[in-house]
This record gives structure tokens, C-alpha cells and sequence, in this order.
């Protein structure tokens, strides 16, 4: 029976959590899978910079050495420091609307669906 009370808040808690982050990313109507997935912090959603930025077109690089990351997309080029973002399992996440600028595109956000768009135009 304890075992069974147990598994019950394990797997409760794990819902809760699932709860906090269960963020779809979605880039040019394209589901992204990602690697920790987008996250909602002190209400603004972020997203792993890599991943979004790769997902429409973009290149990004990052120099250990001065912790900051280029993110280019065609002839623009935008750096982005680690500290403007949060950091989850060793990967740089950054406020969507940040990664949108970088890239000349738009964003949206569908709470009831819990879904951050990113669109680009060109």
C-alpha cells in the first residue's frame, strides 16, 4: 500500500511538472522538438536559442570564452550573451521575443494551447 502511495505523488509531481514546461514550439508550422523544451519563467516563455534559431534558416556560434552566441540569418547578425537567457542542462534558453528579433521574425503565443509560434516572412 505505501508503495502504491508513493508511486501515486511521483507520478503526480511529475504531471505538475510537465505542467510548468509542456510548451510546444512551433517554427513556420513546424512542430520542434527540442532539447530541454521551451519554458515559462517569471511569465515569459523561453525557448532553447539554438534550436529556434536553426529551426527558420538561422546559424548560430558560440564562443565559450566571452559566453556570448552569434546568431545570424542571412546577411544580419545579432550577439545574444549567456547571461541574457537562462541556462537549463547545459543549454542557453532566451526569451522568444529576443531569439524573434534576432531573427526578423514574429512570435505568437496561444495559452490555452500552451504554443509559442516563431514565423519569418522571407
Amino acid at each position: 500500500m505505501r508503495t502504491s502511495i508513493i508511486a501515486l505523488v511521483i507520478g503526480l509531481l511529475a504531471l505538475a511538472c510537465w505542467a510548468q514546461t509542456g510548451i510546444s514550439l512551433v517554427a513556420n508550422g513546424k512542430i520542434i522538438v527540442c532539447d530541454p523544451a521551451p519554458a515559462l519563467y517569471n511569465d515569459h516563455v523561453y525557448v532553447p536559442l539554438r534550436a529556434a534559431a536553426e529551426a527558420v534558416g538561422g546559424k548560430v556560434e558560440y564562443d565559450a570564452a566571452s559566453k556570448r552566441v552569434t546568431i545570424c540569418r542571412g546577411p544580419v547578425c545579432t550577439i545574444v550573451m549567456q547571461s541574457d537567457g537562462i541556462t537549463v542542462d547545459g543549454r542557453l534558453l532566451v526569451g522568444i521575443r529576443r531569439v524573434a528579433g534576432a531573427l526578423n521574425a514574429q512570435v505568437g503565443w496561444d495559452a490555452p494551447t500552451r504554443t509559442v509560434t516563431i514565423t519569418t516572412t522571407d
